[in-house]
């Protein structure tokens, strides 16, 4: 990152640098979803305001989009903190999933018998890292890593999100499944109240004033703390596993940096396959490029190498999925 941005933005509040949506690169796609919900028959349009991350305020028809994504000045915080900025595609993604928070707040449809019959009960306590199941077919797929399985508001709003996606068979990508019915309820209610005036009026709600009273520097620094999963427990565990995997005895690529330039493509795939947040992913792979500059290792074959650290990444992660933890704590080894 250029010195000059980290001088300029590190220490100032993000309310105050003046960010605008209205002029920003997200503003079109906003207008996108607009256009996608007259297409489909509703007239709610959810309020869209710059927040701290991803989300609708619980209950609360608006639709918050991360500043860092709205603002260009901020593409290489985030860029060197998540390596995963995203993208045009992938904001449009993001934005049908909200909606779908936002048009079950704003008519209140959680309140509803059937909706907790098909999804779920909406006040079943919600866990950032959860333990999903993978390829069941009981929830859609739209957002990475099953997150429709997260908790039944978010089964929900990936159900909406399918439905809403342009040019998706809906029926026909999803016959056989038993998510079908949560996406024939989701036709058959929007159908109903698509042109009726919602319960909660989007323009009687307001964002917190103080969504974005912080620092550049405090909020980068607070969520690598909230992030960061327990890496230094596993220390030299993995040094016959890594020697296993790049064990050049001459000439051959230095490991650590083959793993670092193909961290992207593994972290995205590793993430979406295990339902583990993107940066407890990146986390695992910037300790392992470390472990492997240390020990020095190089690989003979880059393809077979890359399929095996992506095996043993995939593995590690799954660990921490169930158990909250890489490899067994010195304590669980010691007593096993």
């Amino acid at each position: 990152m250029a010195e000059t941005q980290t001088t300029q933005l590190w220490d100032q509040r993000v309310d105050e640098l003046g960010i605008s949506l209205e002029q920003s690169p997200v503003q079109p796609l906003v207008e996108r979803l607009y256009q996608e919900l007259a297409t489909s028959g509703i007239d709610f349009r959810p309020l869209v305001f710059v927040a701290n991350e991803w989300g609708c305020p619980d209950g609360i028809p608006l639709i918050g989009i991360p500043f860092y994504l709205v603002d260009p000045r901020f593409h290489p915080y985030e860029e060197e903190h998540a390596d995963d900025l995203e993208e045009a595609e992938r904001i449009l993604v993001g934005l049908r999933h909200e909606a779908g928070h936002a048009i079950n707040y704003a008519y209140r449809l959680y309140d509803d018998p059937e909706w907790q019959a098909i999804f779920g009960a909406y006040d079943k306590d919600y866990h950032d890292d959860y333990r999903p199941e993978p390829f069941s077919r009981r929830c859609v797929r739209h957002l990475p890593g099953w997150y429709a399985q997260k908790h039944p508001d978010e089964d929900f709003a990936e159900t909406f999100a399918v439905w809403l996606t342009p040019g998706l068979d809906w029926r026909q990508k999803y016959a056989g499944w038993e998510a079908l019915a949560k996406l024939e309820y989701m036709d058959n209610v929007l159908k109903r109240i698509g042109r009726k005036v919602p319960l909660i009026d989007p323009l009687s709600v307001t964002p917190d004033p103080d969504e974005l009273a912080f620092t550049v520097g405090d909020y980068y620094r607070r969520r690598a703390q909230a992030d960061a999963p327990p890496v230094d427990e596993i220390g030299s565990f993995l040094d016959d596993d890594l020697r296993e995997i790049f064990r050049a005895d001459g000439p051959g690529t230095d490991a650590s940096r083959l793993l670092w330039d193909r961290r992207r493509a593994i972290m995205r795939t590793v993430s979406a396959y295990t339902g583990a947040r993107m940066y407890v992913v990146k986390a695992l792979v910037v300790f392992l490029v470390q472990r492997l500059r240390v020990m020095g290792v190089r690989a003979v074959g880059e393809t077979d190498a890359i399929i095996a650290v992506t095996a043993l990444v995939t593995t590690l992660t799954q660990n921490f999925v169930r158990t909250g933890h890489f490899v067994s704590p010195p304590g669980r080894l010691a007593a096993a």
